[in-house]
């Protein structure tokens, strides 16, 4: 059926933006990681479970560009926005055609 491979589709759409979000922004947030190895103690942990507060493993010896980050977290959002009107509209046409035939 069309409107399953449309919800599908845009699922992956979602799943794909969601990733391109994330690593952009572990990108982003490594900019704020301290590069000498005494001033990671002082990174924040977590109060209930003791670990550094940033959790995401980042390429540390990969030079972070800040605008291509930020362009890719936005362009990870549109990704995202656009799976969900994907699914939305999948969902509407399906529901029209469930009153249809019922």
């Amino acid at each position: 059926m069309a409107t399953l491979d449309l919800m599908s589709s845009g699922m992956n759409s979602v799943r794909q933006g969601q990733y391109r979000a994330n690593t952009a922004a572990a990108e982003i947030a490594r900019l704020g990681v301290p590069s000498e190895p005494t001033a990671a103690a002082s990174i924040p942990l977590q109060p209930a479970t003791g670990q550094a507060a940033a959790t995401t493993q980042v390429d540390t010896n990969r030079p972070v560009n800040l605008v291509d980050s930020l362009v890719e977290l936005q362009r990870g959002r549109q990704e995202v926005e656009a799976g969900a009107s994907v699914i939305d509209t999948a969902s509407e046409v399906l529901g029209t055609l469930l009153d249809v035939t019922a």
